[in-house]
This record gives structure tokens, C-alpha cells and sequence, in this order.
């Protein structure tokens, strides 16, 4: 990890990014690229998983910074592939609306950086980006549900982390105390195992293997582990094992 640097003064627009956007634009408008002119924002979301994917993967194996700029690249190129093609039909946006507006997202849901609120600690933070978010949509405080806004579709394993964080934001849950590791499965607090050792029922198999992997993803909470992560990593151990030699 490289060694940190100073706030930089904003530097003026690059034109390495007007390069990559003409370039994008030209791609993709009329009398460009015939694929790239096929292309909508649902054919192309499977190569945003695919790309996003791939730069996940060159972090988890720790690759030359080279190497993750260009996978970065890749996403970028996701980014303003999507950009061009709303901007190409008409969608009522492109690249400037979709970064003035990430612009003024970021500066508003930081006045501690960019308003007076002085120095926050992550505990403030997150109850104050909940105040912020329902303040944007014009929710009244303390409205927003504790699992608003969380993909119904994430991958499983991602979105159970996710449940689990906010629950323990919102103080319904305690990770720390919950966990308790049962023999032969594990569970979480409250629930009990669903299986005994000469049992065949598919149901409650699967139940109880459901809580045990619930109960992994509350222990990798409690000791600030990215479950998704360790498991991409112990999968990445079983290759090399098996067919990596």
C-alpha cells in the first residue's frame, strides 16, 4: 500500500477523459461500431457484473497496481458505455448530469468535510447519512426502515453482510452476542438446530444449513470480516489445491 497523500488541489478537467468519452460516443452513435450500436443498458449489464468482477478479483489477489488500473479501466468503461447510450437515445441524461449529481450527493452527505459540521466518528456518520438520505427524498426522520434501500436481488452471501450491518446500525441486532456454534451446525440467536444426526429430511437440512451459514456471516460481522470476500479467498485456496499444482 502506497504511502498517503495530501488533500490535492482539483485539478481541471483531464483530457484523457474527453479522450475515452469522444471515443466511447463515437463507438456508439450512429455509423460507429455496429455491436457497440446494438448494445442497450440490459445486454450490457452482464459485462458490468463480469468486468466488476474481474477488478474484485485482481484486489483479492493483490495483482501490480498496473494490472488493477486496467481492470479499472474496464469498469470505467462500463460506466461511460452506459453514459453514451443514454445519452444517444434521448434518456434525459449522460456523463456531466451523472457526475454533477454524484458531485453534489457526495458534498452533501459530507458537511463534516465539506459544511461545519467539524470532526464525526463512523458511529455519528452513520446515523447522520440516514438522516441525510431521508432529508433528500423528503421522508420524515426516522422514517427510513432499518433494511431500506438494500437489493433484494444482491448476491446472497453480500446481501446477508449487509442485512446483518444494518441491523446491528440500527442497534436490533448484537453480532457480538449472538453467535453461538452448535454441534453438528451453527445458529443464530434465537433459533435452535432444525436436524438431528439421523434425519433425511430435505426441508430441514436445508433450514439448518441456512442457519449455519447465517451464523458465519454474524461471527464475520462481530469480528469486522467481509464474509463475501473470505469465501471468494477460500475458494481461490480449493483451486490451487486441486487444479492450481
Amino acid at each position: 500500500m502506497g504511502t498517503p497523500q495530501s488533500t490535492p488541489e482539483v485539478p481541471p478537467p483531464s483530457a484523457e477523459l474527453g479522450g475515452i468519452r469522444a471515443t466511447i460516443r463515437q463507438l456508439v452513435w450512429p455509423g460507429g461500431c455496429a455491436w457497440h450500436a446494438t448494445q442497450t443498458h440490459e445486454s450490457l449489464s452482464p459485462f458490468l457484473v463480469e468486468e466488476t468482477a474481474e477488478l474484485i478479483d485482481a484486489i483479492d489477489r493483490q495483482l501490480p497496481p498496473s494490472e488493477i488500473a486496467g481492470e479499472l479501466g474496464d469498469v470505467l468503461y462500463q460506466v461511460l458505455f452506459h453514459a453514451a447510450i443514454a445519452e444517444r437515445d434521448g434518456e434525459g441524461y449522460d456523463f456531466d448530469s451523472v457526475a454533477q449529481a454524484l458531485n453534489e450527493k457526495l458534498i452533501a452527505r459530507h458537511p463534516h468535510v465539506f459544511g461545519d459540521r467539524g470532526y464525526m466518528s463512523v458511529e455519528e456518520l452513520n446515523a447522520e447519512w440516514e438522516r441525510l438520505k431521508e432529508d433528500a427524498v423528503g421522508e420524515r426522520r426516522g422514517s427510513r426502515g432499518a433494511l431500506d434501500g438494500i437489493p433484494r436481488d444482491m448476491p446472497t452471501l453480500a446481501r446477508a453482510a449487509k442485512v446483518v450491518e444494518r441491523l446491528k446500525r440500527a442497534r436490533l441486532f448484537d453480532p457480538g452476542s449472538a453467535v453461538a456454534i452448535h454441534t453438528p451446525a451453527m445458529t443464530v440467536e434465537g433459533s435452535e438446530p432444525t436436524r438431528t444426526a439421523d434425519s433425511v429430511d430435505r426441508d430441514d437440512s436445508g433450514m439448518e444449513i441456512g442457519d449455519a451459514l447465517l451464523a458465519l456471516v454474524v461471527r464475520a460481522n462481530a469480528e469486522g470480516i467481509d464474509p463475501d470476500r473470505a469465501l471468494r479467498l477460500a475458494t481461490a485456496r480449493l483451486v490451487d489445491r486441486h487444479v492450481g499444482e
